[in-house]
């Protein structure tokens, strides 16, 4: 006879994920329809007519309960069995449920046995009540199932039936098989024993008649595979059980496909954990997935504490937390104890395969930065690189006491143009400076009492926080340049030997880097022991070069 299409299930879930999950769970047993919202479903029962229902509660539109009192009231629709997929776990939702008309429950996180196993159960009532009512005699279901390895095993485990799938399967002919012993010949020796001790156990009706196992077997070449038995009980004429159905499935690739994805997802969860950054992962509906113990401890939390929360619950300003790549931005959370931690974080996008979106995001907490974190990029190349003329050695911080400034911003410029990630720290307006030597992309930091939006600024009282950001800078980047301009304005609001220390400080970071620094100094500002005093480590920017 022709092979008949394999029972449907429809799955009903607002999340892409969990379809996905259950589909992998059933789709080589049933064939699977899915819905992502409460009318959809009830629109694909009408059109597809399902053997079964794995229905989730929590939907935009309408709920689950009202799906299912729906569908249970219709006498069309009202036998399909319908299983409540839910994370609720009350007694009163089960009740509701019950009420409703729903046939079974299934609580999240989900169980691949316990999945199949309620499902096989549920769809055996149908059938049996399918096979009353359309007069279909038990063998015709059977071949329902002729696209997976069907065998007939008497009492004493002798193989008296088995169809051209499980022939293919174990890569034997029919007559090499009929009348062979199942566990001698197709069972690994190391699991035979345990096979037995099942089968004779079913036959006498200790443990349960029908069920589902994953055994392994031997193919004709001696390879060990893994197949999913369901077993069923035949009777004799006095109602004695005298043999067994066993309808099986090779999930070999399945069960190493899942390993690896498990393994991944281990590997994953493990570097999550070591990160020595602070990182929560959100959901299409901004609730918390994840969290590591660097997160949950800057926040004062546990772990546990924070899985399944919105985010709003910890952060304000929510405007500023798009679904979108964002870098250095800074945010206010909120502590268990509630307590305000100015938050530096970075966000990166997450898109599954149904669209859903979701967002993985780092929080370092600016009070332990210190300085501003610096996200380094570069120009594009101008020109042919080779024809810089201009060559700074790495190591050393340059000084440059020009008068005229614009010659150290000019060869700033020049060497950042040729491909060298710049910083640059400066008195004067950013916006000015990159229209008046072509800079668009380089980070600039203006040393002014003026907060600018879009701008990163340090105040002149704020001398702590211009090395950790320099600092930062050197510390994510090879063969850099810093400028920085603005020294006698740091002089008015700080003691000289405070600047002398910040200097001093930069110099041991320069040296210990490939990368250099060029300091604009007017000296006439300073007494000329001051000046050389500042100076003592650094090398002269040749006049050639500059002035």
């Amino acid at each position: 006879m022709d092979e008949q299409k394999k029972r449907k299930v429809l799955i009903v879930d607002d999340e892409s994920m969990n379809i996905r999950l259950l589909d992998a769970y059933l789709t080589h047993d049933y064939e699977i329809i899915s819905a992502s919202g409460g009318i959809e479903a009830l629109d694909k029962v009408q059109s597809h007519n399902p053997d079964i229902i794995l229905l989730d509660l929590m939907m935009p539109d309408i709920t689950g309960y009202e799906v299912c009192k729906i569908l249970k009231g219709s006498e069309k629709t009202r036998l399909i069995p319908i299983v409540m997929v839910t994370a609720l776990s009350s007694l009163e939702d089960r009740i509701k449920g019950i009420n409703a008309g729903a046939d079974d429950f299934l609580t999240k996180p989900l169980d691949r046995l316990e999945i199949k196993t309620r499902v096989s159960s549920l769809l055996r009532i149908k059938k049996l009540h399918d096979e009353l009512i359309a007069e279909r005699d038990q063998a015709q279901n059977y071949l329902d199932l002729a696209g997976v390895m069907l065998l007939v095993l008497d009492e004493k485990g002798i193989v008296r039936l088995i169809n051209k799938k499980g022939c293919e399967i174990l890569g034997y002919s029919e007559d090499e098989i009929i009348g062979n012993d199942w566990f001698d010949n197709y069972v690994p020796d190391i699991f035979r024993e345990n096979a037995i001790n099942r089968f004779n156990s079913l036959l006498s009706g200790e443990s349960s008649r029908n069920g589902y196992f994953e055994i392994p077997f031997l193919t004709s070449n001696q390879q060990k595979r893994i197949m999913s038995w369901t077993n069923i009980g035949l009777k004799d004429s006095e109602g004695n059980i005298n043999g067994l159905l066993v309808s099986g499935e090779d999930i070999t690739e399945r069960l190493e496909a899942e390993s690896k994805i498990k393994r991944a997802n281990e590997y994953l969860d493990n570097l999550l954990k070591a990160s020595p950054i602070a990182i929560i992962s959100l959901d299409s509906k901004r609730k918390i997935v994840t969290a590591n113990k660097n997160a949950a401890d800057l926040l004062g939390f546990d772990v546990g504490e924070l899985i399944a929360r919105p985010i709003r619950e910890f952060a304000e300003n929510m405007d500023m937390l798009e679904f979108a790549d964002k870098t250095d931005f800074e945010m206010i959370f909120f502590t268990k104890h509630g307590e305000k931690i100015q938050m530096n974080v970075s966000t990166s996008l997450l898109v599954d395969e149904g669209g859903k979106q979701g967002l993985i995001i780092t929080l370092q907490d600016r009070s332990r930065l210190r300085g501003i974190f610096i996200t380094p990029l570069t120009e594009d190349v101008d020109g042919d690189v080779r024809d810089i003329k201009v060559e700074l050695e790495g190591g050393y911080i340059y000084v440059s006491e020009c008068e005229d400034s614009e010659q150290s911003y000019r060869l700033f410029s020049e060497l950042v143009r040729s491909g060298k990630p710049g910083l640059c720290i400066t008195r004067r307006n950013p916006d000015k400076i990159r229209n008046m030597y072509g800079i668009t992309k380089t980070p600039i930091v203006w040393l002014t009492k003026n907060k600018m939006n879009g701008q990163q600024v340090i105040d002149s009282t704020e001398l702590f926080r211009i090395y950790p950001t320099i600092a930062d800078f050197l510390n994510k980047i090879d063969d850099g340049v810093v400028l920085m301009d603005g020294l006698e304005y740091l002089i008015l609001d700080n003691d000289f030997l405070s600047v002398v220390k910040l200097i001093e400080q930069t110099n041991d970071t320069i040296m210990a880097s490939s990368s250099r620094m060029i300091l604009q100094m007017d000296s006439n500002v300073l007494e000329k022991k001051e000046f050389h005093l500042l100076k003592r480590w650094m090398r002269s920017v040749s006049g050639d070069s500059i002035c």
